[in-house]
């Protein structure tokens, strides 16, 4: 199936900092700043979706009590006010109910802090996501850095699982990945799924219109040098993942597909040097 072609631009939403020994293995503790990175995408049908939303102002409402504000005191964030994914569409001439789709990578809260803000938009994840959200306790959640209190109030009635579409064959560029789910039906959008931080994390892969193939990779890995210079995240990041080992698994995937000669771009959701080399272009 040919792939078709996808308008795309990469945002940076807001950014939180960590020490670079908690991100990386051998690092020191000197803070690192992890941007929010999201996908802005126009289907040729569909028209805009988005690939995660970042941080919004909704993140502090839901980190002002106890003990939700913990989340904000370990992982300390800034939204510049020009970053803003609202102000960021409006400057590119688009409206919050011009997004058909949100594709949600994982449940943690600086990737859907922003879905009370589009309201005619379709949510998709895989099933697993939210059924281990549900199953968990409140503190539980907050551990594994999920804040239920993003969730706009008629979330349930806008999911579109991504378990219940078809699984193709992924282009020969993403091996050693094979699978994808097909969510538009057409080969332009392809979800697949990235184990370990949470139980149901996906990425998506498209061919731009420039016919880069892009693989937006979510919290597969925090930044492509960690995977070349193979520096995973130590323990103390490893608790809030939901399997140590699967993230492993993917882990080294990740670094088969980067070493390829004919690799996509591949973009972690919070890679400073992918933003840099991106050109800090905030639309």
């Amino acid at each position: 199936m040919t792939m078709p072609r996808m308008r795309f631009h990469l945002l940076k939403v807001g950014h939180c900092t960590h020490p670079e020994c908690v991100a990386m293995r051998g690092g020191s503790w000197s803070p690192m700043l992890f941007p929010a990175l999201c996908g802005l995408l126009l289907h040729p049908k569909r028209g805009w979706m988005l690939f995660d939303t970042g941080y919004s102002q909704h993140f502090t409402t839901a980190t002002e009590t106890f003990p939700e504000r913990l989340y904000r005191w370990t992982t300390p964030f800034n939204l510049p006010v020009e970053e803003a994914l609202p102000v960021q569409l409006k400057r590119a001439g688009i409206s919050p109910g011009d997004i058909d789709h949100v594709i949600i990578s994982h449940m943690h809260g600086d990737h859907i802090a922003g879905l009370k803000d589009f309201p005619n938009a379709r949510f998709v994840t895989l099933r697993k996501e939210l059924d281990t959200v549900r199953s968990r306790s409140k503190f539980e959640n907050l551990r594994h850095g999920v804040l239920p209190g993003l969730l706009p109030p008629d979330f349930q009635n806008r999911i579109d699982y991504a378990d219940d579409v078809a699984q193709i064959r992924l282009p020969s560029e993403l091996r050693p990945f094979e699978k994808g789910a097909d969510l538009f039906g057409d080969g332009s959008l392809l979800a697949v799924h990235l184990p370990g931080h949470s139980s149901g994390q996906i990425g998506i892969v498209f061919r731009q219109e420039d016919e880069q193939i892009v693989f937006m990779a979510a919290d597969a890995c925090w930044s492509l040098s960690a995977l070349r210079e193979n520096r995973p995240p130590t323990w103390l990041a490893r608790r809030i993942f939901d399997r140590s080992d699967q993230y492993q698994d993917t882990f080294r995937r990740l670094q088969q597909l980067s070493s390829q000669a004919q690799a996509p771009w591949l973009i972690p959701s919070h890679c400073a040097q992918t933003w840099a080399d991106y050109g800090n272009k905030i639309i």
